[in-house]
């Protein structure tokens, strides 16, 4: 349980204290924390310092306060605009190489998990966004739909770690297919090409192969790395 703070960076311990709990099962998605009065006297600290903590938690998407009602932990990473991953790899000066090779190991997995895992709704899905990418008519909206395909294939794979994984490292994702599509739009035979690609790795999802599926988006990932993305 909140252990009493003493001579240290007041907020950070307990952010700490708060993410240690969640890690330990003392505190699961939904559970309401103890009322603020009562956290001050338990860590023994202000409610200035208490409060700067619970602000910077629900930046990362860890808390909701609700209005007359209290804080209660969770699980809105998803949807925080606070990126650690990304963040930390640009400050760290990585380049598109890095990129490309994590996208490589996490999409050929993914994609042969979604054979494995696809039923009539997901491919529906799928679909629905392959014909979205090529009914749109601006490059954003096309990197929209494009995004949607690759993250809907991931959510298709059930790994709940690669999926937050994706989240995290989002923003250089991101950027990474807005590129792509913008620069294939400019080219009619590029972007059919991009098209080809997505059909092919949906029809091998239809199919249950694992490995065409795995094989074909290699194929859709190596294609982006030879012509398309020169930094």
């Amino acid at each position: 349980m909140f252990e009493s703070i003493e001579n240290k960076k007041i907020s950070q311990v307990v952010i700490e204290q708060i993410q240690d709990m969640i890690m330990r099962g003392e505190l699961k998605n939904g559970d309401k924390l103890p009322p603020e009065r009562e956290l001050t006297q338990t860590l023994n600290i202000g409610r200035p310092a208490l409060r700067e903590a619970l602000k910077a938690l629900e930046v990362i998407g860890l808390i909701e306060s609700r209005h007359g009602q209290g804080n209660f932990i969770v699980n809105n990473t998803e949807n925080s605009f606070f990126k650690p991953l990304s963040l930390s790899f640009k400050l760290s000066n990585g380049n598109i190489e890095e990129i490309l090779e994590l996208r490589h190991l996490i999409e050929n997995y993914t994609v042969k998990q979604a054979a494995i895992n696809a039923n009539a709704k997901d491919l529906e899905r799928l679909y629905e966004l392959y014909e979205c990418l090529i009914e749109a008519e601006t490059t954003e909206l096309k990197s929209h739909y494009d995004k949607e395909f690759h993250y809907e294939i991931a959510k298709i794979s059930k790994n709940t770690l690669i999926n937050n994984l994706l989240e995290s490292t989002s923003y250089l994702f991101d950027n990474f297919i807005n590129k792509t599509v913008r620069m294939s739009f400019f080219e009619e035979d590029s972007i059919e090409k991009l098209y080809e690609e997505h059909l092919n790795v949906i029809k091998a999802i239809e199919k249950h192969d694992s490995e065409e599926a795995s094989k074909f988006m290699d194929l859709h990932l190596r294609q982006i790395n030879r012509g398309r993305l020169v930094e």
